[in-house]
């Protein structure tokens, strides 16, 4: 539900589809080469072929262009993932501590804090970028919203920092990525992204 996550989504199928594609040729030759070498009954060894330049150039650079093709798609995926919009229509912060979340809207000083059984609201425009500012006021936790395809770690001490732009208005459940302790199950929190 983010132009991240489209992101995300479109690499992994990517991946995913190369991998199929290298499965089917590598399992294809396995299977032919067990039916065309298979014993013939005779006692005989069968014609040794000793080095074929070709062939060896071949399988080689094959591999070698996949990875090159991999790695080219994963940086410019990454690269839109992690651009951070010069004028953010939001700006958030986020603070996770055990064990709910916190949200401050520094430019409308609003805060927004969870508690067991009543998790916090995040409410964020759709279509627009948002900046998230996130820490962790204990220890490590995870920003996870798996609808968003996307989870960042909360690090006491440090503050991450990622855009995200909301495609679609609706309510998004949120928990909390890594065990951090006792009630890491009550770690929820959602997203409303509103017109």
């Amino acid at each position: 539900a983010t132009e991240q996550g489209r992101e995300i989504y479109w690499l992994y199928n990517f991946f995913l589809v190369a991998a199929a594609v290298v499965f089917v040729v590598v399992g294809g030759l396995i299977v032919w080469s067990v039916v065309r070498f298979r014993d013939d009954g005779s006692d005989g060894e069968p014609a040794q072929v000793h080095g074929n330049r070709t062939i060896e150039a071949v399988w080689t650079l094959i591999p070698l262009l996949i990875v090159g093709v991999l790695v080219v798609a994963s940086f410019k995926a990454q690269n839109r993932v992690n651009y951070l919009s010069p004028r953010p229509a939001v700006v958030v912060d986020v603070i996770a501590f055990q064990w709910q979340w916190r949200f401050e809207y520094p430019g409308a000083g609003v805060e927004v804090v969870g508690s067991r059984g009543r998790p916090a609201v995040l409410v964020l425009p759709v279509g627009e970028p948002v900046h998230v500012r996130l820490t962790s006021a204990d220890v490590q936790h995870g920003f996870y919203i798996p609808r968003f395809l996307y989870k960042r770690d909360a690090i006491p001490g440090r503050i991450n920092e990622f855009d995200m732009t909301i495609t679609r208005t609706g309510t998004f459940q949120g928990v909390c990525g890594f065990i951090c302790g006792l009630a890491h199950s009550d770690m929820e929190f959602l997203v409303r992204a509103v017109p």
